[in-house]
């Protein structure tokens, strides 16, 4: 390998460090998807728990023939 070579490789600290930022941003998206996640099924089990206290889910079930009712 020449010295002209050696010139266009990556220094490794350079390489470790966009290694290190990547990694760090990868685990920061992996966090604010997991709360993302976390949000959507606790809307989701709010609006399931609505619908079925307020009977909203017999009143579809009945318009629309839902199970139970032949």
């Amino acid at each position: 390998m020449t010295d002209r070579d050696d010139e266009n490789l990556p220094d490794i600290d350079e390489a470790r460090h966009a290694a290190d930022e990547s990694l760090q941003r990868a685990e920061q998206e992996l966090r604010l998807a997991r709360e993302r996640a976390r949000c959507t099924l606790s809307l989701a089990d709010r609006l399931r728990r609505l619908r079925e206290e307020n009977g909203f889910h017999e009143i579809l079930s009945d318009a629309f023939g839902g199970a139970g009712h032949g």
